[in-house]
């Protein structure tokens, strides 16, 4: 049971990943990520330039309201795979659909039991479809 229990709460992690990212809660990033967690889209530097690789706390809320805030998006997280690395850490890969701009993908995430429970340690998107005409510049002067 408590294997069950912990496959739901990895996979609730990437669900709460795109809440934040949806409605704009960037408050609610320590509940996702590790203090040290880092994220890596270089799959999409064709849009991204070299501001791919966010690492910390702060440099991740710094790049999602960068590329994020007040910017449409509604993700869809399915086909969740959770593999045990130990009893403490964990990997998945999940597929995303963002049907505001007709990104497609999947995330591999790692994670790591802390004593507020799993967080994630990495994300890392592989896009695999990007539709251009409906991916916006970033948001103006949206930096930290």
């Amino acid at each position: 049971m408590a294997a069950a229990d912990d496959r739901l709460d990895i996979i609730e992690l990437i669900h709460r990943y795109a809440v934040i990212v949806d409605l704009d809660r960037y408050d609610d990033i320590p509940l996702v990520f590790a203090p040290e967690a880092r994220c890596d889209y270089t799959s999409m530097a064709a849009f991204l330039g070299d501001d791919v690789c966010p690492t910390g706390l702060a440099d991740i809320e710094r790049w999602m309201r960068r590329y994020n805030e007040n910017r449409p998006s509604l993700h869809f997280m399915h086909n969740h795979v959770v593999d045990f690395l130990d009893v403490d850490r964990a990997r998945m890969r999940n597929y995303l659909h963002n049907a505001n701009s007709s990104i497609t993908g999947i995330y591999e995430t790692e994670a790591r039991r802390t004593e507020h429970g799993w967080r994630l340690t990495s994300l890392r998107l592989d896009e695999r479809f990007v539709d251009a005409a409906r991916v916006p510049p970033p948001a103006p002067g949206a930096t930290l």
